[in-house]
Formats: structure tokens, C-alpha cells, sequence
């Protein structure tokens, strides 16, 4: 949703002169569209999504995200934790890689702890979050009703940087794998 004025991947029109606007792009868990640039869209005979973003003048548009988000859901957070017997609560995550043709991903969790038995306990430090997007997408079983946007960051893409936004409650993953150092 490049609308979100306040966020920092807003834009009130894209890179190819389109207006920004809300996409969604899965509704009730169903893939319900794509982002979509100038060129890709004329090819799929589709509507520009206002997706068509550049770091600058110097480099070409591409589809690109704006501000990301997962809507509320009806859980209450904390009932989430004490609903859960053994698990990671990720505060914050650092930065990370995506494959998008496959979907798999690594991010780097800046602030973890353990959940055991419903409660939140010792601090993790150096780990990784690693997945396939659609996979953890399927995977989540709780929705939290505490949604909030992220720190701003930077999406990277072929050598261009551009600001981008991303936002969830509190959710709970019925499995992923984390992955890091001993120390």
C-alpha cells in the first residue's frame, strides 16, 4: 500500500508516472493478484498496481513493493505465547535474502527469545529465520489483534535500493527452521 502517507515506503505515484494505490495481493488466503509495472502489466493485459519503482533516474523501473503488510486477526498476543508450548518469539528482524522465483527466504532475527511452556523466556542471539514465503504464508495458525508497521528499511533488487514499509500483529508460525551459531 503505497498510499500510507505516513510509512516509508509511500509514493504518491510510482516511477512510471502511476498513481500509488492499496494492492492486495492475498485475501482469505487466496493469491488474488501480483504487483504490477508498466511493461508487465501491458504484457498480461493487466491494470498498472503503481509498482513500477527505480533507486534513480540512472537505473530502469521494476515491480517493487511499497509498504507491506498482514492485517489483524482475532487473537489476543499474549494468549498466543501461553498457547504455545515450545517456541521462538522474534521482537525484530534484521536484513535477509529472497529467492522470489522459489519463494525461499533467510532473515537474520536481531532480537529472539524461547517460548516455553506459554512463557517467554531466555534471550536467542545470532539467529535465522529460514523458509519459503508461500510455505509460512500456509503455516500460520494465529493471528494477533495488535497490528503495527516495522522500522522503515530498504528493499534491494538487482543492484537498486529503494524505501519500503512492512507491518504484522503478532502471528504464530506452525513451523519454520531457525538456524544460527553456537555460542
Amino acid at each position: 500500500d503505497g498510499t500510507m502517507t505516513a510509512e516509508w515506503g509511500a509514493i504518491g505515484i510510482d516511477d512510471e508516472g502511476h498513481p500509488s494505490q492499496r494492492n492486495v495481493l492475498i485475501q482469505d488466503g487466496v493469491l488474488t493478484d501480483y504487483m504490477w509495472d508498466y511493461l508487465r502489466s501491458k504484457k498480461e493485459g493487466r491494470r498498472q498496481s503503481g509498482n513500477g519503482r527505480r533507486q534513480s533516474y540512472q537505473h530502469l523501473p521494476m515491480v517493487r513493493m511499497t509498504n507491506t503488510f498482514v492485517l489483524n486477526g482475532p487473537h489476543d498476543p499474549d494468549a498466543i505465547v501461553r498457547d504455545t508450548k515450545h517456541g521462538v518469539y522474534v521482537a525484530k528482524l534484521g536484513g535477509g535474502q529472497v529467492d522470489t522465483a522459489s519463494g525461499d527466504f533467510v532473515f537474520g532475527m536481531t532480537e529472539a527469545y524461547l517460548i516455553e511452556n506459554g512463557e517467554i523466556t531466555e534471550p536467542l542471539r545470532d539467529g535465522n529465520l529460514i523458509g519459503n514465503g508461500p510455505q509460512v504464508l500456509r503455516d500460520i495458525d494465529l493471528l494477533g489483534n495488535d497490528f503495527a508497521m516495522g522500522n522503515p528499511g530498504t528493499c534491494g533488487k538487482d543492484g537498486q535500493g529503494v524505501p519500503v514499509g512492512d507491518g504484522q500483529p503478532t502471528l504464530r508460525v506452525r513451523s519454520m527452521t531457525i538456524g544460527g551459531t553456537a555460542a
